[in-house]
């Protein structure tokens, strides 16, 4: 990927592959915050609430939802309504999830069984704190529950192959560094069964990158996006940005990705595209 960027703080990169360096020198060096560490700090500190996961942007957890929920029913059909249990139940894996917010008010509502992966101790364990006992409950069809708790960054979770028929990544890939979340997009895609999907929530800044050094994030443009996935085995199938949301805000992209041979962008099944 060729295109410039910079911090925020006056340092530019004339290319992603040169931030990276810099991050692999200092990762080497032991000098200065460590990539992966100091993002779990940040989160460490948060607020465990909406609020708080959201950057004091509690309000807009509804109209996200909202969006989300459009985005999942477009790419699955008529497998976006709560199913029964049965001997093959919908698995999904919520990844980043923090305090459960997306698998609460969304992911259970389609997903007889959910895994929730978060680095962040506090965070993860207001989750378990909230789902346990609470099947059934909040409009979650009966059976519909939370499975396991793995308390890992994406760059260490390795999902289990053929287990799921959705891996949920919502502002989540921002922390990874490109060699982890290609590495990661191809573990999703050993990890799906036949005709599920790799769902992907991010901000996209307009062209180049911006990184943010309080969490250790990156913000990246579409194209760069669309790089990983094609590095990463995944056919983008559909393609649609966030409404609702205030002005001076990153826009925010959903993304639905297949696994499948031929990495070609899919350009007819996109759906909804307004950079």
């Amino acid at each position: 990927m060729e295109c410039r960027g910079g911090d925020g703080e006056g340092k530019e990169y004339a290319s992603p592959q040169e931030f990276w360096d810099e991050v692999a020198a200092a990762r080497s060096s032991g000098a200065g915050p460590q990539w992966y560490d100091q993002a779990v700090r940040y989160w460490d500190t948060q607020e465990a609430s909406d609020d708080g996961v959201l950057g004091g942007f509690g309000e807009l957890s509804d109209p996200d939802i909202v969006d989300s929920r459009k985005f999942l029913a477009k790419a699955l059909g008529v497998r976006a309504k709560p199913g029964e249990v049965s001997d093959d139940p919908l698995v999904a894996a919520d990844c980043g999830a923090g305090i459960g917010r997306v698998t609460q008010a969304l992911l259970l509502h389609t997903y007889q069984e959910v895994d929730l992966v978060e680095p962040s101790a506090h965070l993860l364990e207001r989750a378990r704190t909230a789902f346990e006992g609470r099947a059934g409950k909040d409009g979650i069809p009966p059976g519909h529950c939370v499975v396991n708790y793995f308390q890992q960054g994406l760059e260490a979770f390795h999902p289990e192959p053929q287990r799921y028929d959705a891996l949920w990544l919502q502002w989540a890939v921002l922390y990874l560094t490109d060699e982890d979340a290609i590495a990661f997009f191809q573990r999703c895609a050993k990890a799906l069964k036949p005709g599920g999907f790799v769902f992907v929530k991010e901000n996209v800044c307009p062209d180049g990158f911006v990184v943010d050094r309080s969490d250790c994030s990156i913000t990246r443009n579409h194209k760069y996006y669309l790089e990983l996935f094609s590095k990463g085995g995944l056919t983008l199938a559909h393609s649609a940005t966030q409404s609702g949301f205030p002005r001076g805000l990153f826009k925010a992209r959903d993304e639905g990705g297949v696994a499948g041979p031929g990495l070609g962008l899919g350009q007819g099944a996109k759906w909804g595209m307004n950079s």
